[in-house]
């Protein structure tokens, strides 16, 4: 199992059943057409999931840590923009990237309130995961 197929592993096993794992859209400015795809959608709520798997040993995240988070933000702000999706959320699995959020004052934190992105605390069994990525990394080496 390379390192994407573990880290997509993980994020399916965040998403609600009733969401499909990586919906990716098709769309057109002027006359650029792209792509963007998000981690859960559910089509009859046209709701979008993205998921900012992190740990975090500080109580501050790593530069690195926001701006992926970020970039999820802005995703789901274009996409909303463009009408392609109605709702969305973010599955934060950090609890100290959660409470930076929430208690940081940031731009990042007023755009997902401004725009009504929920941001959710969702964590993994540690112990469990810990367990997978080293087996992934032992794998890894093996390989090279």
């Amino acid at each position: 199992m390379s390192n994407t197929d573990f880290l997509r592993r993980s994020e399916a096993a965040l998403l609600p059943p009733e969401f499909v794992q990586g919906k990716i859209f098709n769309f057109k400015i002027g006359d650029y057409d792209g792509l963007a795809e998000v981690d859960g959608w559910h089509d009859a709520l046209k709701e979008a999931i993205e998921i900012c798997q992190s740990e975090t040993r500080n109580q501050v995240p790593k530069p690195g840590q926001k701006r992926k988070m970020a970039s999820d933000v802005l995703k789901l702000v274009f996409l909303k923009d463009e009408g392609l999706i109605k709702s969305s959320r973010v599955y934060v699995t950090s609890p100290e990237m959660y409470t930076w959020l929430h208690r940081s004052g940031s731009w990042l934190s007023a755009a997902c309130r401004h725009f009504g992105i929920k941001v959710e605390l969702k964590q993994l069994d540690k112990k469990q995961m810990r367990k997978k990525a080293r087996n992934v990394m032992a794998r890894a080496r093996k390989e090279r």
